[in-house]
């Protein structure tokens, strides 16, 4: 996995929470920080904040989600990507103990069929224009790029790209804030007269609210949306043209609704992603975006897809880069134990 900048993780550690309820109903979570260099997240982290906040909960309703949030900053403030594989498992638990699939807790079935981001390289040779034939058949219309982090290369890419497209295909380029807000402007110069939206071009909220008021190129927002309170600045800024809602990023998904709501209510589309994860985690990525509205619904990113051994049964389904997933109460998974092995921590 390569993001602009430099930055290279060979592998994605993850950690898969368990929660056994005195009833025998077992709820599901997971957190999978993208690497160390992505966002101040890190899989040891997460399985330190376990160790930390889970003997507060011993003997709580898992169901009161609210309640359990509260407990587990007020033993330990921050560190929301770790806490969202336990709000994660409560939520699954909710959804099993009043036997309810997900979606419908969290605002109703609302999208079906929804697109799957469709990423692509970086070099204009015949394998990419085998995956634009491949994509075409698909009717997908939305392109991801992820930025070089050398700002030469990534506008020669996509004016070259630009040129194998037709007119109702569209580009996003991340960068993952990879790029100076200098290099930045110099791309958007360069490629103004692309059909094309840019991704959490710089590092902060600042930058990319600067640059967007510099140029007429539409920006989603993603690693500096780390909450609701920056979506109201941006709404009030006027530079709030879309956002990337990561569940791990902005701390499990009743954070990630509030979010969602937010943007429903001001006509913002919107991607449903996570920093990364199994069938659990695109499992719960894929509720959320059922319980979205339909036409404020950009694409869902499915991280299984880059997973190579499947820990989970009846998980989404990806059918023609169309993604669903299944009315079964909460999550819907059933994660394979084999593959999984033995706990490393209990409590």
């Amino acid at each position: 996995m390569i993001l602009s900048g430099g930055r290279v993780n060979k592998y994605l550690d993850a950690t898969i929470v368990k929660v056994v309820t005195n009833t025998e109903h077992i709820g599901w979570g997971e957190s999978v920080p993208w690497g160390a260099n992505y966002l101040p997240a890190f899989a040891k982290g997460v399985r330190s904040v376990i160790e930390e906040v889970a003997p507060k909960l011993i003997g709580q309703d898992p169901t009161n989600i609210g309640l359990i949030s509260s407990l587990m900053d007020d033993t330990l403030v921050g560190h929301g990507y770790a806490k969202h594989a336990i709000e994660m498992a409560c939520w699954d638990l909710l959804g099993k103990s009043t036997q309810t699939p997900l979606y419908t807790l969290l605002g109703g079935c609302q999208s079906t069929n929804m697109p799957v981001t469709a990423f692509i390289g970086t070099q204009v040779d015949e394998s990419l224009k085998s995956k634009l034939d491949a994509f075409r058949l698909d009717n997908i219309t939305q392109l991801s790029v992820k930025a070089s982090g050398d700002i030469n290369t990534d506008i020669q890419f996509i004016r070259q790209l630009s040129e194998l497209l037709r007119s109702y295909e569209t580009i996003r380029i991340d960068a993952n804030g990879g790029w100076r807000i200098d290099e930045a402007l110099r791309f958007t110069k360069a490629c103004r007269d692309i059909d094309i939206v840019i991704e959490q071009p710089c590092q902060t909220y600042e930058e990319c609210r600067n640059l967007r008021r510099s140029s007429n190129i539409p920006l989603i927002l993603d690693e500096c949306a780390t909450g609701l309170d920056i979506l109201v600045r941006a709404q009030s800024d006027g530079v709030l043209d879309g956002v990337n809602i990561k569940l791990g990023r902005v701390g499990g998904l009743s954070s990630a609704r509030k979010m969602r709501d937010f943007c429903s209510e001001f006509n913002i589309p919107m991607l449903i992603q996570c920093m990364g994860g199994s069938t659990i985690t695109s499992a719960a990525i894929t509720h959320l975006a059922h319980s979205t509205p339909q036409n404020k619904l950009l694409s869902v990113w499915n991280p299984a897809s880059i997973i190579e051994t499947e820990s989970s049964i009846n998980g989404p389904q990806v059918h023609q880069s169309r993604i669903n997933c299944s009315s079964r109460p909460g999550l819907g998974v059933t994660p394979i134990m084999e593959v999984l092995g033995n706990p490393i921590a209990e409590f």
